[in-house]
């Protein structure tokens, strides 16, 4: 399955400033077809799938407990209502452990670190986590190990295809 090299993606170096809206759309979908087809979309997924299942957070069933209670109380009743709110949940989980995570780094600096915080993703801030019905018990937030660990593979797949043009080169 896997292909020859591609001639890597020249990528301008002013690139690393981009934002999602200010990206080419041209080499953006050059960068995603070489990730398709030489195989580091799948790599991605993989490693994402292992260090969830590898976590002690043990996120894959933090998800699915949360869903069945969300199904169980009536707050959802369809797939599409029970996938955005899941959704939403992780991701104000998420923002949650990333403002105190900075919270307490801020708070270090200063000299007034939180003894005993554990912002590894499977951490409880309150209780319920700031979810409606308080029925999870774990945050819902991936934990920032598996979301270090996908980003190297990440970065590593798209130093793969893509190559920095400086612009020094003269020619």
């Amino acid at each position: 399955m896997s292909h020859p090299p591609s001639t890597p993606v020249k990528v301008p170096n002013s690139a690393t400033n981009y934002t999602p809206a200010t990206l080419d759309p041209d080499l953006r979908s050059q960068i995603n077809t070489l990730l398709l087809r030489e195989g580091h979309i799948n790599k991605i997924q993989e490693q994402l799938l292992h260090s969830l299942d590898a976590h002690s957070a043990n996120w894959p069933s933090a998800i699915q407990s949360h869903a069945l209670a969300l199904l169980r109380s009536g707050e959802v009743s369809t797939f599409p209502a029970l996938i955005q709110r899941v959704l939403e949940d992780v991701r104000h989980d998420t923002a949650a452990v990333a403002a105190e995570a900075e919270a307490n780094n801020n708070n270090t600096k200063n000299g007034t670190e939180k003894n005993g915080a554990e912002l590894n993703g499977a951490a409880t801030t309150n209780g319920n986590n700031g979810n409606k019905n308080g029925t999870a018990d774990a945050n819902l937030a991936i934990p920032a190990a598996v979301v270090e660990t996908v980003l190297k593979v990440a970065r590593e797949s798209l130093e793969a295809v893509c190559e920095i043009d400086d612009g020094a080169t003269g020619g």
